[in-house]
């Protein structure tokens, strides 16, 4: 063997200056600065822009809803005087509740059937716009972020928008023009010496109750939705890893966490229900005084009993309104938080930016790594830890490169950033002396693919898995790359071959298929770089050996780099390159193809 010295290699890199790179390799961070209320509503109703016109005339349905309600009370408590009262005939009275009862019905189904449609076209634009925004973020974005974060933002935080939409507008806007409407219309009927009380109430119930600990409540709800995803983050750590939780005896103290979390939250969450419960409590006594208040003033006043009965029944209905708004401003705390994060989300920049170029190589290419670092970033954008450390490596075109070394030595760093899942720190890599950088991202990964130790499948079947990457692809140039990836005749043994349902994350097939059925669907793609990343961990050494045959044989043409920490497979490389503790420590070429490096 031969060993080559680390020192950096020289290539040419065109038209990029110092500063240029520089600019190039900042990742940009998720913004910190909390964006004031008015944008973010601004930003919310920008985006569902479609739906609000059906939102209004949920909200014209709503008004009419409650606007009969009211009526339906005050025609059957004033009907019901006039019957005992004035000796009137009962089928007038009935017919009109008849009438009544049936247009509200009408009333609120239509109501009902609007603001269904609002909340699930509102759940179709927002997770639409979500997804458009994370796309150009993928997948750097998880990397950044918290085990269930993204999950989480855009299943729960868009239905508590939707919640918005659906329940909150219709029932805030019928509870301002309601009363507006049927208090004034009642006062010049039987005059205000009766209804004085009664609007004054309504006032209170309008205006002030709303307010009682509305930010205490916002902010107690925000922290609450903040231990949730703790709690969530927790919860799917232990369910994910339950193997090393289990097998290093670790189930009382992540129970124990698990509860002082709870407690946490059970401690935060009490808050906003307690003002819930102030404010619901408040609204009854204001009904209790405004139909008392009916009752008394009209007595003093010497209305007739019918009229008294009237308003006085109406008036226990007119509260619905603010009631709606009670409830409203129990939702709002939870849509406010939720919308707020996925503003963030939307709005944070993305990490990796596209190039201005295609990337369309003749042939395999030379793949360089100069002098290239990489930190691990927290959240707040401060340092957590390096990847890697000056690293210089260089690939030659159409050679097939084994980096090896243990657990947590930098590897997968390299060939991530390869890839361009993130920028790094410092340095450059480059593809024939052009940065990376200068390529737009989706010709990048058409011709340098990766095949992962993790690789995921789709719930369907194993023709359309292999060929997600070239969905045009004949059976003939499928059933090849399945040769070449050695699980051709195991499939040939299923039942339905090319069309075996692969079941949830492969779950109907071994580790070791799955990885195979990974490198067919990356070798059917006809990369200039093919990038294996622990893709044998799975496999024997025998298979082993004959998949690395058959890349050898049949693509002399890629630029192969393989990340490895088994020694085997450096029997066929022609350069090794050995990492440890993010630092290249020797790169060797083989002397002969039957000895491994020491």
């Amino acid at each position: 063997m031969s060993l080559h010295s680390n020192s950096q290699p020289t290539h040419d890199i065109d038209h990029t200056s110092p500063s240029e790179m520089k600019k190039m390799n900042e990742t940009p961070q998720i913004i910190d600065q909390q964006p004031p209320l008015r944008t973010i509503i601004k930003w919310l109703t920008g985006i569902t822009r479609p739906v609000h016109a059906p939102l209004l005339v949920s909200a014209m349905f709503r008004i009419v809803t409650l606007t009969l309600d009211i009526a339906l009370f005050a025609v059957a408590g004033g009907g019901l005087v006039a019957i005992i009262h004035n000796d009137a005939r009962v089928w007038p009275v009935f017919v009109s509740l008849a009438v009544i009862a049936v247009v509200k019905a009408g009333a609120a189904y239509f109501e009902q059937f609007s603001g269904h449609y609002v909340a699930f076209k509102a759940l179709e634009l927002l997770r639409t716009h979500i997804f458009s925004h994370l796309w150009p973020k993928a997948p750097a974005v998880m990397q950044h972020s918290k085990s269930g974060d993204i999950l989480a933002s855009i299943t729960r935080d868009v239905d508590r928008i939707e919640v918005f939409y659906a329940h909150t507008f219709a029932p805030i806007v019928g509870a301002f023009i309601v009363p507006l409407v049927v208090v004034p219309a009642a006062a010049s009927l039987a005059g205000w010496d009766m209804l004085w009380m009664v609007a004054l109430c309504v006032a209170l119930s309008l205006l002030v109750v709303p307010a009682l600990g509305s930010r205490m409540a916002f902010k107690a709800t925000r922290q609450t939705l903040a231990i949730r995803r703790e709690l969530t983050h927790h919860v799917t750590d232990s369910v994910s890893g339950v193997n090393e939780v289990v097998g290093y005896g670790l189930e009382n103290q992540r129970i124990t966490e698990l509860d002082a979390i709870e407690t946490r939250l059970r401690a935060s969450a009490v808050k906003p229900r307690a003002a819930m419960g102030a404010r619901r409590a408040l609204n009854i006594v204001l009904m209790l005084v405004s139909t008392a208040s009916v009752m008394a003033l009209g007595i003093w006043y010497h209305y007739d009993p019918v009229s008294i009965a009237a308003i006085a029944t109406g008036t226990l209905r007119l509260f619905e309104g603010p009631r709606g708004v009670e409830d409203a401003v129990g939702y709002l705390d939870h849509s406010f938080a939720s919308a707020r994060r996925l503003w963030e989300i939307c709005h944070s920049r993305e990490a990796v930016i596209d190039g201005p170029e295609d990337y369309a190589p003749t042939s395999a290419p030379t793949v360089t790594w100069d002098n290239v670092s990489y930190d691990y970033l927290k959240a707040d954008g401060s340092i957590a830890g390096f990847g890697v450390k000056n690293v210089s490596i260089t690939v030659p075109a159409r050679s097939h490169t084994v980096i090896v070394g243990v657990s947590g030595s930098g590897k997968s760093t390299i060939v991530q950033l390869l890839m361009r899942y993130d920028n790094p720190s410092s340095g450059i890599i480059t593809l024939d002396g052009v940065p990376v950088q200068r390529y737009q991202l989706d010709s990048l990964r058409r011709k340098m693919v990766l095949v992962s130790q993790k690789s995921q499948l789709l719930h369907t079947d194993i023709r359309t898995n292999v060929t997600l990457g070239r969905p045009d692809a004949t059976d003939q140039q499928v059933w090849h790359v399945l040769k070449m990836a050695g699980i051709e005749s195991e499939i040939q043994r299923m039942p339905d071959e090319l069309h075996t349902q692969v079941g949830e994350q492969g779950q109907h097939l071994s580790g070791g298929q799955i990885q195979r059925l990974a490198l067919a669907r990356a070798l059917l793609m006809e990369p200039a770089v093919l990038v294996l990343d622990e893709f044998t961990a799975h496999l024997h050494t025998q298979l082993e050996d004959k998949i690395r045959d058959n890349l050898a044989a049949h693509y002399s043409d890629m630029t192969i780099i393989e990340i490895t920490h088994r020694l085997e497979a450096v029997k066929t490389a022609d350069q090794v390159v050995l990492m440890d503790e993010g630092h290249v420590v020797k790169t060797t070429v083989p002397s002969s193809q039957t000895t491994p490096p020491s």
